[in-house]
């Protein structure tokens, strides 16, 4: 389910949900209108139980569960802060074992609020994680995704209204581009924009504001990590490989992106020593003339040796992950990862 259908379910909740995705902003904003939605303000403080990491037990939810709420139609269970990702198969099990009873008290509404770092969906839809499949057997799946621009600018607007300083529609690209998708991080930004016009009794805010008081936010997206390996920029190619590992990308998916990016290499150094122009590569190998312009960068002064000794070592990495469980396979990229750049970066 999308944010955008669970605005339809807020009319008529039931059953248990499950808050997903990268977007936690959203997850928290929702959480609220579930609330005012469940209770009706009658010995809330007895109809709303919240579990925490810390007080999470497989019994402690089935108590919140099979509890009647006090003088009210409906009750709210929340869980919030779990880390779902260190669960093992036991711990899933009885995890199922609850989740199985709530269809029985239909008293309750279950939200689970999955913070991005400690739940992993999977690749979703054609191949989803374990617990997720598990989830959403028993509740409703609903995916908090980073919005588009184009779905920031209201946002955006409101909140610099809210904060009465006028800001030009066409700057929000530009605000999203210097702090990033990630609503909490645009949010506070505001509230500092905002702070910083009544501090200096500015009306409005302009683009020399954003640059002298916004932070700029580096997010990464497919191509950061073979951009950087291009570029031979070490520090930011561990910082993306961490941040990829952190996303729950998978170990191979990263692999298969390096292999073809140096077997790539390799091929259209061989092209341009033989006497092909960048326009003439960028026909035979069916690559944009502009990417083959980047490679043929990155390369310049690099041996055909180096090229083809990294190629190797991506063939033995890949041999190697082929045959390994998920967490040795991103050993296999790390290494491969270090040997690379001791081999060709700066």
């Amino acid at each position: 389910m999308t944010e955008t259908e669970f605005k339809e379910e807020l009319k008529n909740l039931h059953g248990g949900y499950l808050f997903f995705g990268g977007e936690d902003y959203l997850k928290y904003t929702y959480s609220k209108e579930v609330k005012k939605n469940v209770l009706d303000g009658t010995f809330d403080e007895f109809n709303h139980i919240v579990i925490y990491a810390e007080e999470y037990s497989p019994s402690a939810l089935s108590s919140a569960i099979f509890a009647l709420p006090m003088m009210a139609d409906k009750k709210l269970v929340e869980i919030r802060g779990v880390d779902f990702n260190s669960m093992k198969k036991d711990e899933i099990s009885a995890l199922e074992d609850v989740l199985a009873t709530l269809e029985e008290n239909s008293h309750t509404i279950l939200l689970i609020r999955a913070d991005n770092e400690y739940f992993n969906a999977g690749r979703l839809p054609k191949a989803p994680s374990e617990i997720y499949k598990m989830m959403s057997k028993y509740v409703t799946p609903v995916e908090f995704e980073f919005p588009s621009v184009s779905r920031l600018r209201a946002w955006i607007l409101r909140h610099f209204t809210k904060g009465k300083i006028e800001f030009d529609p066409t700057l929000c690209e530009y605000l999203v581009t210097m702090c990033g998708h990630d609503m909490w991080t645009l949010s506070k930004e505001i509230d500092k924009l905002c702070a910083y016009a009544m501090k200096n009794g500015l009306a409005k805010i302009e683009a020399k504001d954003i640059d002298f008081i916004c932070c700029k936010t580096i997010e990464f997206d497919d191509f950061q990590l073979t951009n950087a390996l291009l570029d031979r920029n070490k520090a930011l190619v561990f910082e993306t490989l961490r941040r990829q590992r952190s996303a729950h990308e998978p170990a191979q998916t990263i692999l298969s992106s390096i292999v073809r990016l140096y077997t790539d290499m390799l091929l259209i150094q061989r092209l341009y020593q033989s006497g092909m122009g960048k326009s003439q590569i960028s026909a035979t190998i069916n690559m944009h003339e502009f990417r083959v312009g980047k490679y043929l960068g990155s390369i310049s002064g690099v041996s055909e040796k180096k090229l083809e000794r990294a190629v190797e070592l991506c063939r033995e990495a890949d041999i190697k992950s082929k045959s390994s469980s998920n967490v040795t396979s991103y050993i296999a990229v790390e290494r491969l990862v270090s040997a690379l750049c001791a081999l060709l970066c700066k």
